[in-house]
């Protein structure tokens, strides 16, 4: 798949919560770096002022690799519904990809695709 044919899935993923109704508001901002990588950044206000943050960042040269990522949902207090990340883990985790469920639980999940995301997202509205 190419960058920009990943790009424009993800655009419409996040279009789907606006079709409909579900958003106050999106910022979404694309870095198109040399070597055919990317930095995706989003900020999804929903309309119980819920907050979805999406940070990317893509190495498409031989095919989409999410190098790092993490998917951020939080109600409108800032209170952590969920988030999936790749991130490294002090002590370590026993896996790279996880998903923290609230501030207390951290368990093992795959790469989610940017749909089931917003699935996930309108499962909480």
């Amino acid at each position: 798949m190419l960058l920009r044919n990943y790009l424009q899935l993800f655009r419409q993923g996040i279009e789907k919560l606006e079709n409909f109704g579900y958003t106050e508001s999106i910022q979404i901002k694309e870095e198109i770096r040399p070597n055919k990588q990317a930095i995706i950044k989003a900020k999804i206000i929903l309309v119980d002022n819920s907050v979805l943050y999406i940070k990317e960042y893509i190495d498409a040269k031989y095919k989409i690799d999410k190098v790092s990522y993490a998917y951020q949902y939080q109600d409108s207090d800032g209170r952590l519904i969920f988030r999936y990340d790749n991130a490294v883990h002090r002590p370590a985790l026993r896996f790279k990809e996880h998903k923290h469920i609230k501030a207390e639980v951290t368990i093992e999940a795959s790469l989610p695709d940017i749909s089931d995301i917003i699935d996930e997202v309108v499962g909480y509205l």
